[in-house]
């Protein structure tokens, strides 16, 4: 890249950081996305790409929750440099509930797919310490949807 000296501070400090967000956006675009499961062998995120052809557009949901919904995702990754600005985590949870078969995972993957986020699978029947988890979660990506599937099922309750 070459420029006149007299732009130095305008390449710098304008032009260069939007080509660096330019690219991240296309190459989020692009990317194949993935579900990861954890591997009980090593203790560690294994993956395959994720093929499933849940979008908005295609699910079956109440149209007016559906458009909720996608409001607030859209507006949750627009306002992540607020995150970022008053120091809290950029992070944004949904409690799904019901019966088998009744589209929650297809509401998951139609959100991976809209958002461009790989998802992360967690049982927690698996996580034998509060340090074995810190380490799991440390290790997602950004940008990423970590579930906790049958959370109510992963713990025993005493009395």
């Amino acid at each position: 890249l070459r420029f006149n000296k007299k732009f130095k501070n305008l390449v710098l400090e304008s032009y260069l950081p939007f080509v660096v967000k330019e690219a991240a956006l296309m190459k989020q675009k692009v990317k194949t996305l993935k579900i990861f499961t954890r591997n009980v062998y090593s203790a560690e995120w294994t993956s395959v790409s994720l093929d499933h052809p849940s979008t908005f557009r295609t699910l079956a949901m109440d149209p007016e929750t559906k458009r909720e919904l996608v409001e607030d995702l859209d507006r949750f990754v627009a306002r992540k440099s607020f995150y970022e600005r008053v120091g809290k985590a950029w992070k944004r949870g949904y409690l799904l509930y019901g019966p088998p078969g009744t589209g929650k995972s297809s509401l998951i993957a139609a959100m991976a797919n809209h958002l461009g986020f790989d998802i992360y699978d967690l049982d927690l029947t698996s996580v034998n310490s509060n340090a074995e988890l810190r380490k799991l979660l440390m290790s997602t990506a950004n940008r990423s949807i970590l579930i906790v599937e049958d959370i109510d099922c992963s713990i025993e309750f005493k009395d």
